[in-house]
């Protein structure tokens, strides 16, 4: 690749930017000629653990979807200010906010790695793939024994969000991290290929 891929990260639950950079550093080292990643934080705080949320999820409807919007303004902003992107890694919580931001139209790149994600629950979200799946490249990322987000729920967000034949589901034997050894390096990379 001649140019790096500039890539939005948005982090999991009860993480930051700087906890996301910092948990990521083998994935940033090993494809450091590739990727040109960008961390932000989100806008709330969590309220089960210490860290951010991009929203928390034991209060009404009605409050979940306000902190999920004031998140998509986030960032719809970040992408206005900081764009462009070429795609989005999300982790956890993460990965299902950039699913959110990708069916509401919000221009967070071409392709999407999603690692440890799941299927939002949220009404609104629904209604946003009724009007048509997510339609780019995207590699989905499950770990065979996470125990905080199975990989059962990565599987559903794959299958129900985005539009068949754009997406690749990737299965690791480890759990609730982005797996990065030399064999995962080599998805990431071939991935990357294919979409360029």
């Amino acid at each position: 690749m001649s140019t790096k891929l500039r890539v939005l990260c948005l982090h999991g639950y009860a993480q930051s930017a700087q906890k996301f950079r910092e948990r990521t550093g083998p994935f940033r080292r090993s494809l450091k000629n590739e990727l040109d990643l960008h961390f932000i934080t989100a806008p709330h705080a969590a309220t089960e653990y210490e860290g951010s949320a991009w929203w928390n999820r034991r209060q009404e409807p009605a409050h979940i979807w306000a902190e999920v919007q004031s998140s998509l303004d986030l960032i719809a902003r970040t992408v206005e200010e900081e764009g462009p992107f070429d795609g989005v890694l999300g982790f956890s919580q993460g990965a299902g906010m950039a699913a959110i931001a990708l069916a509401k139209g919000i221009k967070v790149g071409g392709f999407a790695i999603l690692v440890a994600g799941f299927l939002p629950d949220m009404r609104e979200f629904a209604e946003a793939l009724n009007n048509g799946l997510i339609s780019i490249p995207a590699l989905v990322v499950v770990g065979d024994t996470d125990e905080i987000v199975p990989a059962e729920r990565g599987r559903l967000l794959a299958e129900k969000a985005f539009a068949h034949g754009l997406v690749q589901v990737q299965t690791h034997e480890g759990g609730h991290f982005l797996p990065c050894n030399a064999a995962w390096r080599t998805k990431y990379r071939e991935f990357l290929s294919s979409i360029l």
